[in-house]
C-alpha cells in the first residue's frame, strides 16, 4: 500500500474525527492534519489528540492544497461540493469524501476535472446517530462496507491505492456507480431515516402518549421502538443535505412506501382478509430482511 506523508482530513465529524484515530492507531500516515469549523471544535479535538495539526475553516484559508498527498472531505455533500471547485486542477494527490450520496459529487468532480484526475468518490458505511468528534472511535470502520464510485477520467492507479486505503484500516470496498448508488442507498438508508423520523413525530403527537411519556419518569417504550427511532436522532445538517442531493429518488420511494401503507390499511379495513395473511406478511418480511442483511435463515 502507498504510504500517505500528510493527510488533510477536511471535516472532523464523527466520520472524520473516526478515520484519522483510525489512520494514527495503525501508524498510516506521517503526518495527519484536520480542519474543523469553530475554535471550540479546534480545542476539543486537541484534548482528544484527535489529529496531528488542526486549524479552523477561517485559519486553512492561508494553507496549500498541495501541501497534502491524500484530501479526505468529511463534510455534508453540499459543502463537498463547495470545497471540490476549490482544489488546484494539477493537484497531484489522491482526493476523496466520505459523502452519503454521490451523484452531486460526482458531477462537480466531472466538471471541475475534463482530462485525468486522482478524485475517486468513497462512502464508507458506518456511522452513528451521535455526531461530533467526540464520539469518535478509531475501529469505527473495520468490517464495514466502503463504496467507491468512480468518476470520468479517473486515475486507475489512485483507484488500486484508495482500494487499498480503506482495506488496510478494515474495510471491505465494492464500486458501484453514482446512479446505482444513490437509488439503491434511498431504500437502505436515507429514506429510513425519514421514516424513523415520522415515527416518533407520530407517535409523539398521539395526546394520550404525550400525557404518559411527560408524566412518567421512565420511557414506556420497548427494544422495538428504540430500535426503529433510533437513527432519528442523527445529525439534522447532515441529512438535510442528504435528502436535498437525492430527492427523485427519495420521493419515488415514499411514494412507494405510501402505496404499501394504504394496501395494508385497505387490508385490515375490509375485515376479510384471507387467513394466516398477517402471518405471511411477516414471515415474508423477516425473509427480505435475512437477504438485505445477509443472514441466516
Amino acid at each position: 500500500m502507498k504510504s500517505f506523508q500528510n493527510i488533510l482530513i477536511y471535516g472532523l465529524g464523527l466520520m472524520g474525527a473516526s478515520l484519522s484515530l483510525s489512520l494514527k492507531k495503525k501508524n498510516l500516515a506521517k503526518k495527519i492534519t484536520g480542519v474543523v469549523r469553530s475554535e471550540k471544535s479546534k480545542l476539543k479535538g486537541i484534548e482528544l489528540n484527535i489529529a496531528d495539526e488542526i486549524f479552523t475553516e477561517k485559519q486553512f484559508l492561508n494553507q496549500s492544497w498541495n501541501q497534502f498527498d491524500l484530501i479526505v472531505f468529511g463534510l455534508p455533500v453540499d459543502l463537498t461540493c463547495e470545497k471540490i471547485l476549490l482544489l488546484p486542477l494539477n493537484f497531484s494527490g489522491v482526493i476523496t469524501d466520505l459523502g452519503s450520496t454521490k451523484k452531486e459529487i460526482i458531477e462537480v468532480v466531472e466538471n471541475k476535472f475534463s482530462t485525468s484526475h486522482n478524485y475517486i468518490s468513497s462512502h464508507p458505511m458506518a456511522g452513528s446517530e451521535q455526531t461530533g468528534l467526540e464520539f469518535a472511535k478509531d475501529n469505527l470502520f473495520e468490517s464495514k462496507l466502503c463504496i467507491l464510485t468512480k468518476p470520468k477520467n479517473f486515475n486507475e492507479v489512485v483507484f488500486v491505492e484508495l482500494k487499498q486505503f480503506w482495506e488496510s484500516i478494515g474495510s471491505i470496498t465494492i464500486e458501484m456507480n453514482a446512479s446505482e448508488h444513490d437509488e439503491v442507498l434511498t431504500y437502505l438508508s436515507h429514506t429510513p431515516h425519514i421514516l424513523s423520523s415520522i415515527l416518533v413525530n407520530w407517535a409523539y403527537q398521539n395526546k394520550k402518549v404525550q400525557e404518559k411519556t411527560d408524566s412518567f419518569p421512565f420511557p414506556l417504550t420497548g427494544g422495538g421502538f428504540r430500535d426503529m427511532s433510533r437513527i432519528a436522532g442523527s445529525n439534522p445538517e447532515m441529512w438535510d443535505a442528504i435528502i436535498n442531493s437525492n430527492k427523485k429518488n427519495i420521493i419515488q420511494s415514499l411514494k412507494e412506501f405510501k402505496e404499501e401503507i394504504n394496501k395494508l390499511a385497505q387490508e385490515l379495513e375490509s375485515g376479510n382478509s384471507k387467513e394466516d395473511f398477517w402471518k405471511e406478511y411477516f414471515n415474508n418480511s423477516r425473509k427480505s430482511r435475512s437477504k438485505i442483511l445477509k443472514l441466516k435463515e
